[in-house]
């Protein structure tokens, strides 16, 4: 009886010396990246992030780096009315009335003194801020919705085909602005 204790005791023991524990990594929302996890499945980079603020889980080797995701979405700032439902962050649909009414402002600014003129440069720069603060946080909130289906390599690899189709329909959507503002309405 007594070797069946310490055969069991050895095979509990011997379990445990093979046991590997994985390093994992996630999106953490309030830092904005991906930070490893602590072991109670928590933010390595500030303790205080609880385990319910990190998603996704990405499996680390030894001695791999923790992936990282760009900083910020050029595509998602240029045409976020696009970009944002595509990735299912319907938020960014909030821009093009945005767009319109930066556009609306300007046009009835021009030639009605400073007030206006200042009015138009407030409009237009709180705009151009929120489609900055949109695009920074981008990448991450949509990595995390494709996290347990798409690795982070091949997520930026799509954001970057994102930023060549992005930049021509910037330029039709400036272009036809344009058009619209100095020939059809003025």
């Amino acid at each position: 009886m007594a070797e069946a204790r310490c055969a069991g005791q050895t095979a509990a023991s011997g379990l445990d010396a093979a046991r590997v524990t994985l390093r994992t990594a996630g999106y953490c929302v309030v830092c904005d990246r991906i930070v490893e996890r602590t072991p109670d499945g928590g933010c390595s980079h500030d303790p205080g992030h609880p385990s319910a603020g990190i998603t996704g889980r990405i499996f680390l080797k030894p001695g791999e780096a923790v992936p990282s995701l760009p900083r910020f979405n050029v595509a998602a700032f240029l045409i976020p009315m696009i970009w944002g439902p595509a990735h299912g962050l319907w938020a960014g649909a909030i821009f093009l009335p945005m767009w319109l009414f930066m556009d609306s402002v300007i046009a009835s600014a021009a030639g009605r003194g400073p007030a206006y003129a200042a009015g138009a440069v407030f409009v237009a720069s709180m705009t151009l801020l929120a489609q900055a603060w949109f695009a920074k946080r981008a990448n991450g909130l949509a990595w995390r919705r494709v996290a347990d289906r798409v690795t982070v390599e091949v997520f930026s690899a799509r954001q970057r085909i994102w930023v060549f189709a992005a930049i021509p329909v910037f330029a039709l959507f400036a272009g036809w602005g344009a058009y619209y503002r100095l020939v059809l309405a003025g």
